[in-house]
């Protein structure tokens, strides 16, 4: 996400990033911030974790989207 900010340019915004563990190897973060002008942006990502590291990423546009695929990425001994 760093790399994306200092690419696109974008200064003097409050970044305010969440984490959520779903279950053991699912975790949604999500990030808010403020552009320059004013304009809301939120994006959501489902981290899965395997052997300690993140072994898949997806971003979502929505808090309801990252939470379904979430569901359907958690192993179902879970």
């Amino acid at each position: 996400m760093q790399f994306e900010i200092e690419k696109r340019g974008l200064h003097g915004f409050d970044l305010r990033p969440v984490y959520t563990q779903i279950d053991r190897d699912t975790i949604i973060g999500s990030a808010e911030w403020v552009d320059s002008k004013g304009a809301r942006q939120e994006r959501y990502q489902v981290l899965t974790i395997r052997d300690g590291k993140i072994a898949d990423m997806q971003t979502c546009a929505s808090k309801r989207q990252a939470t379904r695929f979430a569901r359907r990425v958690r192993p179902a001994s879970s």
